[in-house]
């Protein structure tokens, strides 16, 4: 499934890649290393954690290729532009970023590029640590891992429609945010941020250790009503944006 491919492997980290991806190689083997330090802490992890098996490939139709068959993952044929990456369990596919002015929206950025590896990284972890992974929502998988990798603080896809929302005043209704993808994306990781604002970082270990039926309010033990108020009121005093 692999054939052709190179690899270069150290400790629990694997980096799957093809000759002309070379000049690649370090930065996603750096990338995975500072990720996986940050998050066995974060996490308090106290064992090493899994190989971690990174795949480099060089176009879309193999990136095609191997989320099918390697991660077994059901995907549209061509997948669009904008997917660069898909994990499974501690596999990770990565569309190259010499491929990127063909096969993507994107442009390379190597900072960027180190924050989507911590992003996929995050995806990892929580699905190593997840009970029930599939039930969890996908505003907090994905604002789980927007937020710790930090890509509020940078990215304008993820800045700036909060910024605008703050803006007008118009922040969507939490049930809105569940239901759209796009809004999982730009604004759940405001959620999960007030999350570890009010209840500490603990919470959030918490809730990716221990919700197996994917209800994360019902693990904070606050009515719903009162959780979305009170996020409201973090937003709009503007405290989302503090970075420390």
């Amino acid at each position: 499934m692999l054939n052709g491919y190179l690899w270069f492997d150290k400790k629990n980290i694997k980096v799957v890649f093809t000759e002309r991806d070379r000049e690649f190689v370090d930065k996603t083997f750096v990338g995975l290393k500072e990720a996986i330090k940050f998050l066995s802490g974060y996490f308090r992890l106290g064992k090493s954690f899994p190989l971690v098996r990174a795949i480099l490939v060089p176009n879309r139709g193999e990136f095609d290729r191997l989320v099918i068959e390697l991660l077994k993952v059901d995907i549209k044929k061509p997948s669009r532009p904008s997917r660069i990456a898909q994990t499974q369990r501690t596999d990770l596919v990565l569309l190259s970023p010499s491929a990127y002015s063909k096969d993507s929206i994107y442009e390379y950025n190597p900072e960027e590029y180190k924050r989507l590896i911590f992003h996929e990284t995050a995806h990892i972890f929580e699905e190593y640590l997840s009970p029930n992974i599939e039930a969890l929502p996908r505003w907090w998988g994905e604002g789980l891992a927007v937020y710790l990798s930090g890509q509020w603080k940078y990215e304008d896809e993820f800045r700036e429609p909060v910024l605008e929302g703050l803006k007008i005043k118009e922040i969507p209704k939490f049930e809105e945010i569940k239901g759209d993808t796009e809004l999982c994306y730009q604004w759940g990781w405001t959620i999960v941020k007030y999350i570890e604002f009010q209840y500490g970082q603990k919470m959030i270990v918490k809730i990716v250790r221990e919700c197996a039926d994917g209800n994360v309010i019902k693990i904070i033990g606050e009515p719903i009503e009162n959780f979305e108020k009170e996020w409201k009121k973090y937003l709009e005093n503007e405290k989302i944006f503090n970075f420390g």
